[in-house]
């Protein structure tokens, strides 16, 4: 009987982690941490590379505009990175990172070094942050912000 007792609380330890870890019977919603060097917002307008160093968004489609940079001869506007040890800031480059990784879906957290990137519940919008600075940004198809 001590067995069947052992086996059965066993069992319901189990079943009350898997509930616990599914975030059933709670109203927080809880996060999922990936790590990927690549990924791209789940409406597609949003690509990002990122290692130990960097974080950098290209965006596709937006209305918002920048006033251009003259020491820049190639693209400037197109996105936002944030550095290690810096604050953010657009990007001047002649590459993209648009298309380069999976879907980084709501609900998910990528984690690479010290930075941490997560879109919004539509799927439109990006914020990546240095954890250890503070610093970061934010692009939407509507705004872009940079802290």
């Amino acid at each position: 009987m001590k067995l069947k007792t052992k086996i059965l609380s066993s069992a319901l330890v189990v079943i009350v982690a898997g509930l616990a870890a599914s975030g059933c019977g709670t109203d927080k919603q809880e996060s999922l941490a990936l790590n990927l060097d690549a990924f791209t917002s789940p409406a597609g307008n949003i690509g990002c590379i990122a290692d130990d160093n960097l974080v950098r968004c290209d965006i596709k489609k937006h209305s918002w505009a920048i006033k251009p940079d003259p020491k820049c001869q190639l693209d400037y506007g197109n996105g936002l990175s944030v550095s290690a040890e810096g604050r953010a800031r657009v990007v001047c480059a002649g590459d993209t990172t648009l298309n380069d990784g999976p879907e980084l879906a709501d609900g998910y957290i990528n984690m690479v070094g010290s930075f941490e990137c997560r879109t919004d519940e539509e799927g439109d919008s990006m914020r990546c942050e240095n954890l250890t600075t503070g610093h970061g940004f934010e692009l939407s198809p509507d705004d872009y912000e940079l802290f």
